[in-house]
């Protein structure tokens, strides 16, 4: 019998790896989110343009993603992906801060065309992260009974850090420092992929018949797990389409709440403070999850999101925005905690990678949707624009609702391989 104590130290040191790389991925996120569109703006771009060029990662998404995906699964050991796709997104993402240092490239790397192209490329490598990084926090959770949450938590709280943090450099140093900041988070990423331990190598598939024949046993794709296994499909689309209303929020939300007059600290405090709300959630979701399954939590999470929707389209001030800010929780977080819960209960281990690239895939290709007309819905509508994330979260609790009628009892077991 293996020894106790090498099991609980190496279950730790895998803990603390993958939080340290939700850790450094939010980072990237909790700058790029709220200030890349402020960012674009200081360029003097138009509302359409920065619209199309905050969605440029979620149609990346949903070419990539899932072929990106299926690919690392094919990796007994799931640093590789891992360390190969972060280098590569903090390679090309660096042009646009070090074109700042060369005059001659300043100008080139400052239109809307060059920053298309640099942040689709980027963007291949770093849509592929998260769910990468969701499948080895489900891999840890399944191996070491860790908790998920208490896990991913930890990326929450790297949201709001250097969100609040990044709010506050920017009103002190300016705009211009936004690629910066975007870029260090980046590095942080490389280093912390290049760190994960060896204990996260998985065995080789053992195929007998394959083995015999002298093939390689084939893995499935993430796509089999989409159409074949049932409730996947209702299960994505209403997830998808709950993530996918946030796209307002996260293009024109800072733009939104600083045209009514909030400064910049205050709209770095309004996305922390959502974020801490789902810190607490995550912090607290086992039993909840246990409780309500994940269309139950999906269901609760939508309506937490239309009531969020529906009341900021009539522009609330600033401590009425701030309490709307409690809902994050539903919005975002339970819907996250949902559909991660149901890949780690329903895919099978060779899976898990797969089938996250393929919600990312869904969910982008919503989000995609949405971004793209958020620019218009913005220009047009100004607030009054999020009614229609509302109608969007609302279609997914309808989704979600008529499936669990359908298939009473909710999640199944996972498989057995």
């Amino acid at each position: 019998m293996q020894p106790l104590a090498p099991i609980a130290t190496q279950a730790g040191h895998q803990r603390v790896t993958v939080a340290a790389l939700f850790a450094a991925y939010f980072a990237g996120f909790g700058v790029f989110l709220p200030f890349f569109p402020v960012w674009l703006d200081w360029l003097g771009f138009s509302a359409g343009w920065i619209a199309v060029l905050v969605s440029v990662p979620l149609i990346v998404r949903v070419v990539t993603t899932s072929a990106v995906t299926d690919r690392a699964e094919r990796f007994d050991d799931p640093r590789k992906p891992l360390l190969g796709l972060s280098i590569a997104a903090t390679l090309v993402f660096s042009l646009l801060p070090l074109a700042t240092l060369v005059p001659s490239l300043s100008g080139l790397f400052s239109t809307p065309w060059m920053i298309l192209v640099v942040v689709a490329i980027m963007a291949v490598g770093w849509n592929a992260l998260l769910p990468l990084s969701d499948a080895l926090g489900i891999q840890l959770s399944r191996q070491s009974g860790v908790d998920y949450g208490r896990v991913r938590v930890w990326g929450s709280i790297a949201f709001v850090a250097a969100s609040f943090a990044a709010g506050a450099v920017i009103e002190r140093y300016g705009n211009g420092t936004i690629p910066w900041m975007v870029l260090a988070t980046f590095a942080a990423i490389v280093l912390v992929c290049a760190s994960l331990p060896s204990s996260f190598v998985q065995p080789k598939i053992e195929n007998p018949t394959a083995k015999n024949a002298g093939t390689s046993p084939k893995l499935r794709s993430g796509w089999v797990f989409f159409l074949r296994r049932k409730g996947a499909m209702s299960v994505f689309i209403g997830a998808g389409l709950m993530q996918a209303s946030h796209a307002l929020l996260y293009g024109f939300g800072s733009l939104s709440w600083a045209s009514q007059g909030f400064s910049e600290t205050a709209i770095g405090l309004l996305w922390a403070f959502s974020v801490v709300c789902e810190i607490i959630l995550f912090a607290i979701s086992a039993p909840i999850i246990a409780k309500l399954g994940a269309r139950g939590l999906l269901i609760l999470g939508g309506i937490g999101a239309t009531v969020r929707w529906v009341i900021f389209a009539f522009s609330p001030d600033l401590a009425f925005t701030a309490a709307l800010q409690i809902l994050h929780g539903f919005s975002f977080g339970m819907t996250h905690l949902a559909l991660i819960s149901y890949i780690q209960r329903r895919a099978r281990p060779r899976e898990l990678r797969a089938a996250q690239g393929v919600y990312g895939v869904v969910s982008g290709a919503l989000m995609a949707v949405a971004t793209l007309s958020a620019g218009p819905l913005y220009e047009a509508f100004g607030a009054m624009a999020y009614l229609v994330m509302g109608a969007m979260t609302a279609l997914g609790v309808v989704v979600i609702f008529i499936d669990r009628l359908r298939i009473p009892g909710g999640v199944v077991p996972q498989p057995k391989c």
